[in-house]
């Protein structure tokens, strides 16, 4: 929900662009925002890019009256999370197996019920396919879909060997770089944001698609790498606290102390003064706290837990969920309602999420193997490759989004940031080789092409035509 208030007016609808269409509002880019996307190379889309427009965040609870609008939290990880059940927990792995296997499998059943075609998009990986064979169960004419981008290995093969195994249809998506120049302007339309993820064009492929085939209800993986513990970062996590030669520093109170202390600031660094958040970023906490400080609260709300390392590597799964989570959950809604399917997230169930936030680091990482509880029970209904499988990603980011950097020089992002041609100049050879930077960059640029230049999602597809063919 977007909201303005404007002290003679408060303006709400579902859409920013609803709002920048009243009369007399004005339309304004908040460039604290563009810098904060361009700091940290992620920003939750909670946060609109329009001056003098709120978004409600999830869980968040506003009471208007005449004084104004009183804002508060009906559901906080900080609020909920019990450390003591954690701490304390000594249920056997065949009891956590038992108990996520009958929650998830319920979950399961109540997100088929739709009286409208249901598909599933299983991408081949634990997370999805599990989804995709719970709900073969209760939607027997089940099938699924999956982008294909035709570039070498991708995830389509792994989701085909999945539909063999559960007995679900398969329908590949292609998606090319013509097809991913007319979705990304799009999706940049859609989310109100710079769109900077290659995910975006591919999941409104597959929306649009569903849509064609008469699917209404699209049931996805999303949120098990946060609940279970799937992120390569969160190990780092675990290892920077259970690095030898930081035992050895322990030893000495003083030194121990101090250390301590540095680290408690910055508790998801993967390494000692590299990493995220970075001397670079930490200036920011006065533009951006909110996340940025939650680290260390969330460090903090799990004292009891031992050892250090277990402590820190729950607390950076809590942190994704607001980091990363409900920004993710967001954009894919905003995609998938934009082609009128309706996205359900089977993992994002009350009782599942309690049952995921108080189970201890043991039952996520173990030996190595991330989602270690999840994947014993993916056991029981999917193909052991499957299972081991490292994630593929999305390939397609840099060979679709390639020589399209161009389209920085002389454009609005320059002007908002006030950047001299010199400095455009090293930006676009940034973006050359870097992947993220450049679809995070060519991202925003369109976005004020389309909300503050006139531009259409049409013309932005044949600018960047132009620019892979080296046109002006």
């Amino acid at each position: 929900l977007s909201v303005a208030d404007t002290g003679e007016r408060l303006l709400f609808a579902s859409e920013d662009k609803a709002i920048l269409a009243c009369h007399d509002f004005a339309r304004r880019i908040d460039t604290r925002e563009l810098t904060l996307r361009l700091a940290w190379q992620s920003r939750d889309s909670g946060y609109s890019v329009f001056d003098g427009i709120e978004r409600l965040p999830p869980a968040g609870l506003w009471r208007i009256t005449g004084d104004g609008i009183e804002k508060r939290r009906f559901w906080h990880v900080l609020d909920v999370i019990e450390t003591a059940r954690i701490a304390k927990d000594k249920a056997s792995d065949a009891d956590h197996m038992a108990t996520l296997e009958r929650l998830l499998e319920e979950s399961v059943e109540l997100h088929c019920i739709a009286d409208t075609s249901l598909a599933t998009a299983c991408s081949g990986g634990v997370d999805s396919g599990l989804i995709t064979a719970l709900a073969k169960r209760f939607r027997p004419e089940l099938h699924g879909y999956v982008v294909d981008p035709k570039l070498g290995r991708s995830e389509a093969q792994d989701a085909e060997r999945t539909g063999r195994h559960v007995g679900v249809g398969l329908r590949r998506v292609p998606l090319d770089q013509n097809r991913f120049f007319e979705l990304w302007p799009r999706a940049v339309w859609h989310l109100e944001t710079d769109g900077w993820h290659a995910s975006h064009a591919a999941l409104l492929a597959l929306a649009e698609q569903c849509r064609a085939d008469g699917v209404k209800v699209l049931l996805t993986g999303e949120g098990s790498d946060e609940l279970f513990g799937g992120y390569k970062w969160q190990a780092s996590t675990m290892r920077l606290w259970r690095q030898s030669w930081l035992q050895r520093l322990f030893r000495s109170k003083a030194r121990r102390d101090r250390k301590f202390a540095e680290l408690r600031r910055t508790p998801f660094r993967n390494s000692i003064g590299r990493g995220s958040p970075s001397d670079r970023t930490i200036a920011l906490r006065a533009l951006s706290p909110e996340l940025n400080f939650l680290q260390t609260k969330l460090f903090d709300s799990l004292e009891g837990v031992t050892p250090f390392g277990d402590r820190a590597f729950l607390a950076a799964c809590f942190y994704d969920l607001y980091s990363h989570l409900q920004d993710l959950l967001h954009r894919h809604d905003r995609l998938s309602m934009a082609a009128s399917v309706e996205l359900r997230v089977p993992f994002i169930e009350n009782r599942l999420i309690d049952f995921a936030l108080h189970l201890p680091r043991r039952q996520k990482y173990r030996e190595g193997t991330s989602k270690w509880l999840l994947k014993k029970v993916a056991e029981h209904h999917l193909p052991r490759e499957n299972i081991r499988a490292a994630k593929i990603g999305f390939d397609m980011a840099d060979a679709f989004s390639a020589r399209t950097q161009g389209l920085l020089r002389g454009g609005l992002l320059r002007d908002a940031m006030k950047w001299s041609s010199f400095e455009v100049d090293d930006l676009i050879d940034m973006a050359r080789g870097q992947e993220t930077s450049r679809l995070r960059l060519v991202g925003m640029e369109m976005l004020l092409r389309l909300y503050m230049g006139g531009s259409t999602t049409g013309d932005l597809t044949e600018a960047l035509h132009a620019e892979t063919r080296g046109e002006k």
